[in-house]
């Protein structure tokens, strides 16, 4: 007799979710922003609009190629703004060519630049807060009205795991803290967001501390997997946190798009974000972590923020961040 193995449930519907089942709108006045995201390419754009129109996000800040940016202006005006972001993929990192592409991101309307100074990002590519060329382009951007983005730090468990394998090489999280906090000085006086909630959604009080200290300091909720480990593993500090901030933060998804990433997978990533901050939710993630074991896979706890703090989260507080820098986004208050 012939054995035959059991299918696997793909990575992102563990729990047999029904994704294209109706989902009311989020209770929201005006367009719901998604302002963290990476679309990174034009043909890609359909079907990440379709899941997106199913769960109730309407509009984007995302970031992706330049090449290809171009593109989805012309094809869907109006649905993007275009976060400005150097070439990566290059297998030598050029700052005259992040330069120019930041000049080219401008003339097609971006207004936001982002600096990935995640631990890997900077020993891999010899950047950091501290690099006089980096402090150079920040200072050009504050020059052209540009808000200043970052990501600084990452989860917890990877500077407890693969970054301490090697700390001179990937450093450690305070001395990320230090510059970033450095940095944050010298920019006082302009709007800088901190994706992922600052970088550091396991230490809400050092998060807590950044914002009373800058008050030029945004959050975005961006980063799914990591974001509901952490937020529902402490769902009632981070629920008094959110309310206490909500002028500050941004809704943000993080989700970024692939050739081989269908319908199903992107409306998980929206899914588990409107679950969390919209709903008293608890149930299993249906989106694998890999950052835990199998027998340990987090319990998604919802927030059920309230309608106020939802109405800012998913509207307002874009439409105020960009309207700083002469931007009105459509769907503006």
């Amino acid at each position: 007799m012939s054995s035959v193995e059991t299918p696997q449930p793909p990575e992102f519907n563990q729990t047999g979710c029904d994704y294209c089942a109706p989902v009311p709108r989020p209770k929201v006045r005006g367009p719901v922003i998604d302002a963290h995201n990476h679309l990174l390419a034009a043909r890609h754009a359909p079907i990440w609009l379709k899941a997106a129109r199913h769960y109730g996000i309407d509009l984007f800040w995302t970031m992706g190629p330049l090449e290809e940016m171009v593109i989805v202006q012309r094809e869907y005006p109006g649905k993007f703004h275009f976060i400005a972001v150097p070439n990566w993929r290059a297998a030598l990192f050029d700052y005259d060519d992040w330069m120019r592409r930041i000049e080219a991101f401008y003339n097609i309307g971006s207004r936001i630049i982002k600096f990935h100074m995640a631990p890997a990002t900077m020993a891999g590519r010899n950047v950091s807060f501290d690099s006089p060329p980096v402090r150079k382009i920040m200072a050009d951007a504050r020059a052209r009205g540009m808000i200043l983005m970052s990501h600084v730090g990452d989860p917890e468990i990877w500077y407890r795991g693969k970054y301490a394998t090697d700390v001179k090489k990937y450093g450690l999280r305070d001395r990320h803290y230090e510059m970033w906090e450095h940095t944050l000085e010298s920019f006082r006086d302009w709007p800088w967001i901190g994706a992922h909630l600052g970088g550091n959604p396991e230490d809400l009080i050092r998060v807590q501390s950044l914002l009373d200290r800058f008050p030029n300091l945004y959050l975005d909720s961006s980063a799914t997997r990591w974001i509901v480990r952490e937020i529902s593993s402490r769902r009632e500090q981070a629920r008094e946190f959110m309310i206490r901030n909500q002028d500050r933060i941004l809704f943000g998804s993080d989700q970024v798009s692939e050739d081989n990433r269908d319908f199903d997978f992107l409306a998980s990533r929206w899914w588990c974000h409107r679950k969390l901050w919209e709903t008293a939710h608890i149930g299993c993630t249906p989106i694998i972590d890999p950052d835990l074991p199998a027998d340990q896979q987090p319990l998604l706890r919802g927030l059920a923020l309230p309608d106020e703090v939802l109405q800012k989260l998913y509207h307002d507080n874009a439409v105020k961040l960009l309207a700083r820098v002469g931007v009105a986004f459509p769907g503006s208050i």
